[in-house]
């Protein structure tokens, strides 16, 4: 579990998203290996959900895919269309958490590392 729950730690640190102001949600992110992060919005603030927390949505795949997708070398709504990531729940909600790990960035390509 740590090396999942690290990572998105690094990734959701201290971002942002003014587009989501007033929204509370969250999603887990289950990795195949049994490893599985929680992560919310809060007020357009990200963070690390606690363990207990439930989910508006659920994203599975494997770590390894998961850093393509941070990295820019997979699309995550492709991955979905591909089987590649399993969506369980609001399809909305994957999208919106998409922003906390933009490809591209400094802390995301950071992290990803």
């Amino acid at each position: 579990m740590l090396q999942a729950r690290k990572l998105i730690n690094a990734l959701v640190a201290g971002r942002r998203d003014a587009r989501l102001r007033g929204t509370r949600k969250s999603c887990a992110l289950e990795f195949s290996d049994d490893e599985r992060v929680v992560v919310e919005v809060n007020d357009g603030e990200f963070g690390i959900a606690p363990e207990s927390a439930s989910e508006d949505c659920q994203l599975s795949c494997s770590l390894d895919d998961f850093l393509r997708i941070l990295r820019g070398e997979q699309n995550l709504i492709t991955a979905i269309m591909q089987g590649r990531v399993g969506v369980r729940g609001d399809m909305a909600v994957a999208q919106m958490f998409q922003s906390a790990f933009c490809p591209g960035d400094e802390q995301t390509l950071e992290a990803a590392r």
